[in-house]
């Protein structure tokens, strides 16, 4: 295992956010995050290459962000941390590069989070992709909703703090190009990710980064 935690000290972390409801737990949580770098390929294992369990605070993409955070926000210690990012990142909490989630709507068997993206508006869109974005993996068939980002601004109100924001892409073999969490801040929807734009995790205004995007997928944490 590669473990590196940087400024976060994973039980002092857990123990002064455990009374808290799930979203600000979430929203306390990912805070501790704001200006870690970004770092993309962190994690270690392929095809070829034994797969390791990875974790490193000390720089995040996109995905392990979310993982990070959601598999926090499960524990009540470093020892449940481990074993909770085991079962987020992995299907059956194998370490296994086979058994990696490594599509966002992978989390639709993840027991912790619920798709929410058709409850949120009856204009959402389906279609049907195949995921083969990993060469030499088997190919994924899925049945993908989304919500189109030409509405996004009249169903906003619709999301709440906590949720887990995947942004659908149209391209060949995906199913989002990037991934974030939703803060809402005395009524302003942010977008907290990391960006590989800024260098490091921000806040920035959910709206406004939307707007050049084709929709989005959300995960709702359960209690």
């Amino acid at each position: 295992m590669l473990f590196k935690t940087g400024k976060i000290y994973i039980n002092s972390l857990l123990n002064s956010v455990k009374e808290l409801p799930t979203e600000l737990r979430i929203s306390e949580i990912s805070r501790y995050f704001l200006s870690i770098p970004y770092k993309k390929n962190s994690l270690i294992g392929s095809l070829t290459e034994q797969e390791k369990l990875v974790v490193d605070l000390e720089g995040v993409d996109c995905m392990t962000f979310i993982e990070y955070v959601e598999a926090l926000r499960l524990s009540n210690d470093l020892n449940s941390f481990i074993e909770n990012l085991k079962k987020v990142r992995y299907f059956d909490g194998a370490v296994d590069f086979k058994k990696r989630r490594h599509y966002f709507t992978d989390w639709n068997e993840l027991k912790t989070v619920k798709n929410v993206t058709a409850e949120i508006t009856e204009e959402f869109v389906t279609v049907v992709k195949k995921l083969n974005f990993i060469e030499g993996l088997e190919p994924k068939q899925r049945i993908v909703n989304y919500i189109p980002a030409t509405i996004l601004e009249k169903i906003a109100f619709k999301l709440k703090t906590g949720d887990y924001c995947g942004f659908y892409t149209s391209r060949h073999s995906l199913d989002v190009t990037h991934t974030g969490i939703i803060i809402l801040d005395e009524g302003i929807v942010k977008l907290r990710h990391a960006s590989s734009h800024k260098g490091h995790v921000v806040d920035e205004d959910f709206l406004r980064y939307s707007k050049q995007k084709e929709g989005i997928i959300i995960f709702r944490p359960e209690e």
